[in-house]
């Protein structure tokens, strides 16, 4: 006589087979609507994810901290819980930061930084907020539509709908804060004061993206299955890590990339570039074995008992 335990399980049938499956798809439904999604990928863009990159596919769960990548021609669209969508065309290079989910505390924001490339947000009152740091400059918006062109020689944006908050840094460490309204075309060359006209130049009319042209189409629904395997690549190189070890987001990538040093050529190329502090101990111990050396011998003083008289 069997025990209970050694009893076959009966199969299952192909209505309750049926139930698991859709239960499982509404599951996974139900999370993609709540989080950030790849809906359009058109081209060989790539997602640095830790320090791997990946080639990216549409369908793909947006994570925090992603990397885009987009080459030439390439154009890469998100599209983030309550209507908000964000689209890259290429050459760009962005960094997501932080985009907060369907359950995000209040006063949360879609924290994206733009290197280079055509960049167009839309913003719903439902959504998030968006913070877009440029070069030596910010964005804010809320409830709106932007549309961003930004490369190391000029930085330009055209308020399409709504109105965006332009933050630039002043001296002792203030910001100066102006407001953009809808239908105004703001623009500078290198580190000069932003201007605006009342309307887009012709040349950025005609620089501009065509996808870029039209309203974001929104296409999360066609998305109802399991997410894509993403294929992984190589590491990131050093030179690929540069732009990110300078300015604002330094602190956050020399935390992510400080693996990155066991890599010989990696970690070479890292010692032989100007210094960067959060690596220099690691990089270069040399400089500190005198200080470290006194402080292990202070040490050892403070704990050695003082002689009975």
């Amino acid at each position: 006589m069997f025990a209970p335990f050694d009893r076959p399980v009966p199969p299952m049938n192909v209505r309750q087979a049926g139930t698991v499956l859709l239960l499982a798809l509404w599951a996974f439904t139900a999370s993609a609507a709540e989080r950030a999604l790849y809906t359009v990928v058109d081209g060989n863009a790539r997602v640095l994810r830790k320090t791997t990159w990946y080639r990216l596919e549409a369908g793909t769960p947006v994570e925090n901290g992603d990397v885009i990548d987009a080459g030439e021609h390439e154009q890469v669209q998100l599209e983030l819980p309550h209507g908000g969508a964000l689209c890259l065309t290429g050459p760009a290079l962005a960094y997501l930061a932080e985009l907060p989910g369907a359950g995000a505390k209040p006063g949360a924001s879609t924290e994206v930084t733009l290197l280079r490339g055509w960049f167009k947000a839309a913003s719903t009152p439902k959504s998030p907020p968006l913070a877009l740091g440029l070069q030596a400059a910010g964005l804010r918006l809320a409830d709106g539509i932007v549309v961003v062109h930004s490369d190391p020689a000029r930085t330009e944006f055209f308020v399409e709908a709504g109105r965006v908050r332009l933050v630039t840094p002043a001296p002792r460490g203030k910001e100066t804060v102006r407001d953009a309204s809808e239908g105004e075309y703001w623009h500078r060359s290198g580190d000069r004061v932003f201007e605006a006209d009342d309307r887009p130049s012709t040349a950025f009319v005609a620089a501009m993206p065509r996808a870029l042209r039209d309203a974001l189409p929104s296409l999360a629904s066609r998305f109802d299955g399991p997410p894509p395997t993403l294929a992984a690549g190589r590491e990131i190189t050093f030179a690929e890590a540069g732009p990110w070890l300078a300015g604002a987001t330094r602190p956050a990538f020399t935390r992510r990339l400080a693996p990155r040093l066991a890599d010989r050529e990696f970690r070479a190329a890292a010692a032989a570039a100007p210094r960067i502090p959060e690596w220099d101990r690691n990089l270069h111990p040399e400089r500190y074995r005198q200080n470290d050396a006194a402080d292990a011998a202070a040490s050892r003083a403070a704990a050695t008992p003082a002689p009975n008289r």
